[in-house]
């Protein structure tokens, strides 16, 4: 796997309730659990689209800036952009 180079945009926080995380577009998400967690993503209540992360798994979340992004409360997330 190549290595990213990432600009932090924001402080990583838990997504223990549904959050734009301040008009975030591209969102770090790391599952800090034991198990697998559900990521949602949803516009005004509606769901947008899922993603199931396994325990320990990083993934990266394209989402518009008024999408929110929801998970388990040990489930971390934060704004990013990629560099150079």
């Amino acid at each position: 796997m190549s290595e990213r180079i990432l600009k932090l945009l924001g402080s990583e926080a838990a997504l223990s309730t549904a959050t734009t995380l301040s008009g975030a577009q591209l969102v770090r998400v790391y599952n800090d659990t034991a198990g697998a967690v559900l990521v949602t993503v949803a516009l005004e209540g509606s769901t947008t689209g899922t993603v199931t992360v396994k325990a320990g798994d990083t993934v990266f979340v394209r989402k518009q800036a008024t999408e929110t992004i929801a998970a388990g409360s040990a489930v971390k997330a934060v704004s990013i952009g990629f560099g150079d």
